[in-house]
């Protein structure tokens, strides 16, 4: 009777591990707006087993071997993310993967403008404060950027209206210069960073690009990271006090998406003497997202700035005067006057309609709006 039980059991082992299926299964989603993401490449490394997630970010892979593998979830524009699995017949679940947007493109050799220092006058790429930061792993051309500035090094030799700025697509170089001027979007660092970079003239989106690259800036509302971050920095560069302040409501059942953010910086002299400085940030984006093919989004950009700026100098007239020393300046009754006074009122109205034709293909539609003085 033992040994009849003991075989009874054992077949019954047998057979639920001959049944038993290993499966995987998660749903992909965007890090900042939690969106779903559809045809991300699900692939099991060294077995072949490849799959692609759906319209609501999901994917399931089935009758897998036992083992160790490793889970590859891939996308264009995207970090890879890699999951070390060991399957022994059981099903399992990953829940919700977060895929962080790739920053940092390959190859990319353009300049890319982090601070409020970037405000220089397009008319003179001599008039900025050493505030750039290469997007290259290069060593000499990041240490070039960030030490000699705009002022004395140049990649190429070219200046900066020879690379492309956009906003959703829209070019911002001006057109009596070719250069970008980006006080016109100065104190939004918070909703600015969705940005695409290019080298040289590879293909991109958006523009055929310019011999130093481009970069666009995408404002869309529901690509904004949701929730509020308020805060303030002081410096002794170009203003002294900088507050900032933004919020992002993320995408309602709706389909609505908004994204609010303000700035205010100020001084009485920067770095250099005789700089003053004073300006204000506004910033509104507002999305609807009509069904899966059609979304509208507005955004409207207000950077109203006054500053005095401060002269190119050379070594000479550091050892001169001082690295604090700007010709620009004098005393008119008593008080400090800089005769070079940089004034920029420059509204910006933007209405963007996307329409998803397929996969591959999108058909963007803009009407676009700044007032120039």
């Amino acid at each position: 009777m033992k040994r009849i039980i003991s075989f009874v059991f054992m077949l019954l082992f047998l057979f639920s591990e001959m049944n038993a299926q290993n499966s995987i299964k998660g749903i992909v989603i965007d890090n900042d707006s939690k969106r779903p993401l559809k045809n991300v490449l699900i692939q099991l490394k060294n077995t072949g087993r490849t799959t692609t997630t759906k319209e609501d970010g999901a994917f399931l892979m089935t009758n897998l071997k036992n083992g160790s593998f490793i889970l590859e979830v891939q996308l264009l524009g995207y970090e890879t993310q890699r999951f070390p699995l060991e399957l022994n017949s059981l099903p399992i679940t990953l829940g919700k993967i977060r895929l962080f947007k790739d920053f940092k493109e390959a190859l990319d050799l353009s300049i890319i403008t982090i601070t409020d220092d970037e405000l220089y006058n397009d008319a003179n790429a001599a008039d900025n404060i050493s505030g750039l930061l290469q997007a290259s792993k290069d060593i000499f051309l990041r240490t070039a950027a960030f030490e000699f500035s705009a002022s004395f090094f140049r990649i190429k030799g070219l200046d900066s209206g020879n690379g492309k700025v956009l906003i959703n697509g829209i070019e911002m170089n001006k057109i009596y210069d070719g250069r970008p001027q980006w006080s016109n979007w100065g104190g939004l660092n918070d909703v600015l960073r969705n940005q695409e970079f290019s080298n040289g003239l590879t293909p991109v989106n958006y523009t055929f690009g310019g011999v130093l690259g481009s970069t666009n800036m995408n404002t869309s509302a529901s690509q904004q990271r949701p929730g509020t971050r308020i805060s303030y920095s002081s410096s002794n560069r170009s203003y002294e006090h900088r507050v900032m302040a933004t919020h992002s409501t993320g995408i309602s059942k709706k389909g609505w998406s908004m994204t609010f953010s303000g700035s205010r910086r100020s001084g009485n002299e920067g770095f250099n003497e005789g700089t003053s400085y004073n300006a204000y940030g506004v910033f509104t984006s507002i999305e609807k997202k009509i069904n899966d093919k059609h979304r509208v989004n507005f955004t409207g950009i207000f950077t109203p700035n006054r500053r005095g700026k401060s002269s190119p100098n050379t070594q000479e007239v550091f050892d001169l005067k001082g690295i604090k020393y700007n010709e620009y300046w004098g005393n008119l009754n008593g008080n400090r006057i800089n005769s070079r006074i940089k004034d920029v009122n420059e509204p910006i109205v933007m209405l963007n309609h996307y329409w998803n034709l397929s996969e591959k293909s999108i058909l963007q539609t803009t009407f676009f709006i700044s007032l120039v003085k």
